[in-house]
């Protein structure tokens, strides 16, 4: 099956086109782009650095490696948000069957949950990129003894540009995913009909909100190998695994928020229904001459049936979708949490 097009409202963004105009697949194409930004860093530290792959006054020997990590980091954040916009798609495309909108306004649909501003986009993305390329530089764990060596250095320079198209990236494919899961999420006033237990039509919702998580997580486990090497990981790094760990979960649960919201008015309106029906067999058995074959067994399926509704779910996902949310939460922390031992083994084995 071919993979569809990214086709965004009101124009889809040039970082994201250049994944439709590509023949390999998403991941490869991040591949591609860190490499390119990475050999842009050999020419530009061998003009300006101590020698090819070698920044100058930076504390850490091996600094290429973590440079090459943090070129990839920028290309596979740009392949997530691709692949995260193919998968909405396809979830779209899974879930217009179960949507009350005639054929004639299905493309109208998937133009409004496409669809994102672009000013608010840039700003956020713009206002993280220049928070971390001028917080990231001032680091004194970056720098030989501990000195900044101003903003006019070379290695200043290309540290506070690298970054900042590292978390532009990050801030504009987060706040890209946020709109659009806001709009997907929107999809649940629009389903025609709710079986509280019988949910398979709803099973997209549940595979777009893990595969949001999966895909900001494996992000999350990329970048925290900068651990695995002494003096790599610099001091903001936890902060930033946090956020997107934090934004990972808030990922998952917003998709999920507008089919949720019209399973719990369903079973609210169930139940008020089943229970009045409740009333009225309980006043038939109550009643001085009742046919206690007919009413009783009524009243026991009706008590069955209250049961089973009350203990149906209120959010689209079952156990399994649980379970694996928090494996790939785990997957994320136990990557940052394993890494950051490596480093421990690794400087106390070389002192």
């Amino acid at each position: 099956m071919s993979r569809p097009h990214i086709a965004l409202y009101p124009r889809t963004p040039l970082a994201l086109r250049l994944f439709d105009r590509a023949a390999p697949s998403s991941l490869w194409v991040g591949v591609g782009i860190g490499g390119v930004l990475f050999v842009i860093f050999l020419l530009y530290t061998w003009l300006f650095g101590a020698a090819p792959g070698t920044l100058a006054d930076v504390r850490a020997q091996h600094a290429w490696i973590g440079e090459l990590l943090q070129d990839l980091f920028f290309g596979f954040t740009l392949a997530i948000a691709a692949a995260s916009v193919r998968g909405a798609v396809r979830d779209l495309d899974a879930l217009l069957p179960t949507l009350k909108a005639a054929a004639a306004d299905r493309v109208a649909l998937r133009a409004e949950i496409l669809t994102y501003h672009p000013l608010p986009l840039a700003l956020v993305a713009t206002a993280i990129a220049i928070f971390s390329a001028i917080t990231t530089p001032l680091d004194p764990t970056l720098w030989v003894d501990g000195r900044f060596p101003g903003f006019s250095h070379p290695t200043v320079v290309w540290l506070a540009v690298r970054n900042f198209l590292n978390w532009w990236a990050v801030g504009f494919a987060m706040t890209l995913e946020l709109m659009l899961a806001r709009r997907f999420s929107r999809l649940g006033d629009h389903l025609t009909t709710v079986d509280l237990l019988e949910r398979a039509r709803l099973a997209p919702f549940a595979r777009r909100a893990l595969r949001n998580v999966a895909l900001w997580m494996v992000l999350a486990a990329f970048l925290s190998l900068l651990y695995a090497g002494a003096d790599l990981a610099g001091a903001l790094l936890p902060f930033g695994l946090v956020c997107l760990t934090t934004f990972a979960a808030a990922a998952f649960l917003l998709p999920l928020w507008g089919a949720h919201r019209r399973l719990a008015a369903c079973k609210e309106a169930e139940l008020s229904r089943v229970r009045a029906a409740l009333l009225s067999a309980r006043e038939v058995v109550l009643a001085p001459v009742a046919a206690e074959d007919q009413t009783g067994g009524r009243l026991a399926d009706l008590l069955a049936y209250e049961a089973r509704i009350s203990a149906a779910r209120e959010w689209p996902i079952d156990t399994s979708t649980v379970l694996r949310f928090a494996f790939y939460m785990t997957l994320g922390l136990g990557s940052w949490v394993g890494a950051g031992v490596v480093q421990h083994v690794i400087e106390k084995t070389l002192r």
